[in-house]
């Protein structure tokens, strides 16, 4: 117990941080839904750089293991994350177009899936919650589909934004909770 409070404590003294950490992310998360296709892109630059180091990783381990077994396989997959952050950086417009229309499929996927399972527990508390949730993201997903590709140059940007704004104002309310 004594120790939760010291953690407890020691969060209060850094309450200050958290929510300059939130308007940081605020600002940015407006800032990206002011620039949508800037953020975007600089997404997709993100997400190029990331699967070009695994890549890359990825490849050299793969000469390092013969004795694993199919050492081949990891080097092809290597080479494809390195093909795929590549082509980031030289097709950003056709990486967003892709990965928009995969992030349609995943949303309509996870729509469905959320109304499936509210409308097997309706015995649970709060279950409509779960099948509001599941619609909404169900129409989400369709709506990306029915915008694609033309939307693709903005909609990961504005994802981008919003996640940043939710995320800032909970590091504003988490900071102004600790402070009281």
């Amino acid at each position: 117990m004594i120790s939760n409070e010291n953690k407890f404590h020691a969060l209060k003294e850094k309450s200050s941080g958290f929510i300059l950490v939130g308007v940081i992310l605020i600002v940015l998360g407006c800032l990206a839904l002011g620039y949508q296709f800037i953020a975007t892109v600089f997404s997709i630059y993100f997400i190029g750089s990331l699967l070009l180091i695994a890549g890359i990783a990825q490849a050299l381990h793969s000469f390092r293991i013969k004795s694993f077994g199919q050492s081949a396989l990891w080097a092809v997959m290597g080479i494809l994350y390195i093909f795929i952050g590549l082509m980031s950086f030289f097709q950003p417009v056709a990486v967003s177009s892709a990965l928009t229309l995969v992030m349609s499929f995943l949303l309509i996927m996870g729509g469905f899936t959320q109304i499936f399972a509210a409308i097997n527990n309706r015995n649970l508390p709060s279950w409509g919650w779960v099948l509001t949730s599941g619609i909404i993201t169900l129409i989400l997903g369709f709506m990306i589909i029915a915008g694609w590709p033309y939307d693709s140059l903005w909609i990961l940007g504005m994802f981008l934004g919003i996640d940043l704004i939710f995320q800032g104002w909970a590091y504003v309310a988490i900071g102004f909770a600790l402070k009281k």
